[in-house]
């Protein structure tokens, strides 16, 4: 996918939440001043995240992150396949994952409506989280954009 010309900066709330197998929880949010561009039937964010370039496509059907224009580390959430793969970078080294997507939910925003901007986005992606044999973690993740005056 080809983004579009690129549009506003805008501000992108990510929020995370991971519950293990023990059944802790963990949540945690990060907010990015991110470039938006029109990307096929969705949006493409771009933003630094811990000194590395981060692109994050998101649509009603499929999501994706990528670090560092890796593809093999790019994390693809797609409820119509059973599971995907890649090698998560982190800065403390590279971690292999698959995951299994449950749904994206799209809350609010223009996503999906070619050629118009994207308001404020509020979209949630449900999945599981699969790291060697015996962990899973249930996963959410929600993305908010906001226009930045």
């Amino acid at each position: 996918m080809t983004p579009a010309a690129e549009g506003p900066v805008i501000l992108l709330t990510v929020t995370g939440k991971q519950t293990g197998p023990d059944g802790n929880t963990q949540e945690n949010t990060a907010v990015y001043r991110a470039a938006q561009s029109l990307c096929g039937e969705g949006y493409l964010f771009t933003y630094r995240a811990e000194d590395v370039q981060v692109r994050l496509f998101l649509s009603r059907t499929l999501a994706w992150m990528e670090r560092n224009g890796v593809k093999d580390t790019r994390m693809v959430f797609d409820p119509a396949l059973f599971s995907t793969r890649c090698d998560y970078e982190t800065a403390y080294g590279t971690i292999p994952m698959e995951i299994r997507t449950g749904k994206i939910s799209v809350l609010s925003g223009g996503l999906g409506q070619s050629g118009s901007s994207a308001g404020n986005i509020r979209a949630r992606i449900h999945y599981t989280l699969v790291m060697g044999q015996d962990y899973e973690q249930k996963c959410s993740v929600t993305i908010k954009t906001q226009q930045i005056s």
